[in-house]
């Protein structure tokens, strides 16, 4: 098994039909642009990279259980601190 996990707790809207035609509208805007990109990295500046990546969900382990503990709702509230922490590892922890 890898010994390798995220250093960053983040979550990126990593899939689906918006984010592939998002890419390639900005791969179309790219090779379109008429006057030629003189630096490497001016093609930043022709498409918003907000547009192809634009869900980001960052969430702490101590966030996690502190919601875990307030809330209200009886299908949260059925799950133990562990389950808590297995699915807070599963999605924001491990690769």
């Amino acid at each position: 098994m890898s010994r390798s996990y995220k250093h960053f707790p983040v979550v990126k809207d990593q899939t689906g039909p918006g984010k592939r035609y998002a890419k390639r509208l900005a791969s179309k805007a790219v090779r379109r642009y008429q006057k030629g990109i003189s630096i490497g990295a001016m093609y930043r500046k022709l498409f918003c990279s907000w547009d192809i990546n634009d869900f980001r969900f960052y969430r702490t382990l101590a966030a996690a259980i502190r919601e875990w503990e307030t809330s209200q709702v009886p299908r949260v509230r059925a799950k133990s601190k562990k389950q808590i922490q297995n699915e807070w590892a599963k999605h924001y922890y491990r690769k």
